[in-house]
């Protein structure tokens, strides 16, 4: 970060910062935790199978609920999807069907978690795949890309046993059942696990489900195609003794108090930038493409910039929803000054055709970015069925792509405020955009990208809030969420 000053000033003027700093915080939950050694007694830890309360339609296109428990503290969540059997995929090509790469995430375009009918917490499948792969390492990658369903879409055969990749999913008895991690503020940490035991009524799941024919890679014939089947919610929850809960609620609910803990949310911005406007690296203009983001407020805790080629991600023919270009610089400003500055972030050589007589030359500075920051970008070199490419650092345009070929998480770009990734709800850092003027992010795409083409350059916001547990003088207890 290039303007403390700045940053500053924003944040003293933000209420809801100076909030979190005065807070009087939750304690933590099972009160055992020590530095060095933890001594958790009287829980039990279980996973929980939710049904939707909403019948799943074949071919989607609506939302679906899911009504949380009303006891325990919530810890960790995944949504499962299952989808029918398609085609058998072993006729040469004449009936192939299989989904899109990483359908599990992108048959939703967004989630949410709802109290009293209010929303405390959302999410898209652009934000539940950044997050995650950025954070991960190689071997937490491919857990990723098997449960997202991240793979080659593999070649036609006659032979079944010659059928591979996302072909094979498609075509085995009984369908297939992909897995998305719902990471929210609860996860990660015993601290922040959710008390569900403490709310007045049950929280919900929203998912907002994608039509089916959106989700096909390919399907030769309608009668070839693969529908929904079901979807369900893993909820991991720990329970406490008679006793301890007992405790646990005096310390933390005493009548006409107030506690509190760290949450956040998330917020999605896309821009198309026209090709006749798309500034690349091999153009003489020094200012990139400027993208308004006031539409993005509040104590923002992280930022993931990321761009797709408007062709690739078309829902009705390519349907590659994350097949990410590469950008070699991306610039946060405002009130007229910089804030956070990328410069020479592409990955490897920019132009290697071009490289002796032009270019920026081969530059390490965004490694030094994700090593400083703790976020590996998911070095995954898995490439083919069964295969590792060599990885050259100079000429390959990636640290790795994830499975399908398509999502190299190395061309998500991270502005980061906070300190510690694996760490999803905590006030280590943050900047209010909502004491900023005029908002701006401003790119520019590798030589790489394809200027006969349009391209939407995404931002990702995770944006602090706080949840509160307001206990009236009679005991009882009134849950919230305060944003700025």
């Amino acid at each position: 970060m290039s303007n403390p000053q700045l940053i500053h000033r924003a944040n003293e003027n933000s209420s809801l910062y100076n909030t979190i700093k005065a807070r009087n915080s939750k304690q933590n939950v099972y009160d055992y935790a020590t530095q060095g050694e933890s001594n958790i007694c009287p829980v039990a830890r279980s996973k929980i199978v939710v049904n939707p309360t909403t019948s799943m339609n074949a071919d989607g296109n609506q939302t679906v609920k899911f009504q949380l428990p009303n006891f325990g503290l919530l810890e960790d969540m995944y949504l499962q999807t299952k989808f029918n059997q398609g085609d058998t995929n072993d006729d040469s090509g004449a009936k192939d069907c299989f989904l899109t790469d990483m359908a599990g995430a992108f048959a939703f375009t967004r989630v949410r978690i709802t109290y009293q009918g209010n929303t405390l917490w959302e999410c898209t499948p652009e934000w539940a795949v950044v997050s995650q792969y950025t954070r991960a390492t190689k071997e937490k990658s491919l857990l990723l890309d098997n449960m997202l369903g991240s793979a080659i879409v593999g070649a036609s055969a006659d032979a079944e046993a010659s059928i591979e990749g996302r072909k094979a999913m498609a075509s085995v008895f009984g369908g297939q059942t992909l897995s998305c991690p719902l990471k929210a503020w609860f996860t990660e940490s015993l601290g922040k696990a959710w008390d569900l035991y403490s709310l007045s009524s049950n929280a919900f799941v929203e998912v907002d489900y994608r039509a089916i024919l959106d989700l096909h890679g390919k399907a030769e014939t309608p009668a070839d195609r693969i529908t929904y089947n079901d979807a369900q919610l893993l909820c991991y929850v720990a329970e406490l003794g008679g006793n301890e809960l007992a405790s646990y609620q005096a310390r933390n609910y005493a009548p006409g108090s107030v506690s509190s803990q760290i949450g956040f949310t998330t917020t999605l911005f896309s821009e198309s930038i026209a090709a006749a406007n798309l500034v690349q690296t091999t153009d003489s203009s020094t200012l990139g493409n400027k993208i308004k983001v006031q539409s993005i407020s509040g104590l923002v805790r992280r930022l993931y910039v990321f761009a797709t080629d408007d062709t690739d991600r078309a829902h009705t023919t390519a349907k590659a929803y994350m097949k990410t270009v590469d950008l070699a610089e991306v610039v946060f400003s405002a009130n007229n000054q910089t804030i956070y500055e990328l410069k020479n972030c592409g990955c490897g050589v920019d132009n290697v055709s071009n490289s002796l007589t032009a270019g920026a030359g081969y530059q390490t500075d965004y490694a030094v970015e994700c090593m400083r920051n703790n976020l590996p970008m998911a070095c995954n070199t898995a490439v083919g069925s069964d295969t590792y490419k060599l990885y050259d650092p100079a000429v390959d345009k990636t640290f790795g792509t994830t499975s399908g070929d398509e999502f190299s998480p190395s061309h998500v770009k991270v502005i980061n405020f906070g300190y510690n990734p694996d760490d999803v709800g905590s006030a280590d850092g943050s900047l209010s955009f909502s004491q900023l003027g005029n908002p701006e992010i401003s790119v520019k795409f590798s030589a790489g990208a394809n200027g006969s083409n349009d391209h939407t350059v995404h931002v990702v916001a995770e944006v602090l809030v706080i949840n509160t547990y307001n206990t009236s003088s009679t005991g009882q207890i009134n849950f919230k969420m305060i944003t700025e």
